[in-house]
């Protein structure tokens, strides 16, 4: 029987992928917890698109508007749109440390709910949403005017 998207959260392992490409897409050395995030918007029937209630398009320009705001910070002024990098194809990719964490922190979770399940896209929600500044992805969190309670309550519904 064919597993819906819908119907089933997406495995660590798609996110994965998608989050990898995101990187790409921005000319990241390592996936982060921001394209984490970013990666859970692929699917916006996906219950944790929908929980957050925002689209791709809008992950992506509050990530950008956060870049334009550093550069600024360092007296860099940038009055366009930065341009996505092109996709380099397939490639291996490294997890940043807080990336790496944020797995643990999703397993936990994913085992605390039902022991010995996979993590899936639920479980990397609930981690992202425990996060806190300077964490790239609380960062982007906060940018897009999301409250982890809120988000948590929505899921719950989904």
């Amino acid at each position: 029987m064919p597993e819906s998207a819908t119907a089933v959260p997406a495995r660590l392992k798609t996110v994965l992928e998608l989050a990898r490409q995101e990187a790409d897409r921005r000319g990241d050395r390592r996936i982060g917890t921001d394209q984490l995030l970013l990666a859970l918007l692929h699917d916006q029937d996906a219950p944790p698109a929908r929980a957050l209630g925002v689209t791709l398009d809008q992950g992506r320009e509050a990530l950008d508007a956060m870049d334009r705001a550093a550069l600024a910070a360092l007296g860099i002024h940038f009055d366009g749109r930065l341009a996505p990098r092109p996709v380099r194809g397939q490639r291996r990719m490294s997890l940043s440390s807080s990336a790496r964490t944020l797995l643990v922190r999703a397993k936990e979770i994913s085992e605390g709910e039902r022991r010995g399940r996979r993590i899936d896209s639920r479980h990397l929600l609930l981690a992202l949403l425990a996060t806190r500044h300077p964490d790239p992805a609380a960062d982007l969190l906060t940018e897009l005017g999301l409250r982890g309670p809120e988000i948590s309550e929505r899921l719950a519904g989904c």
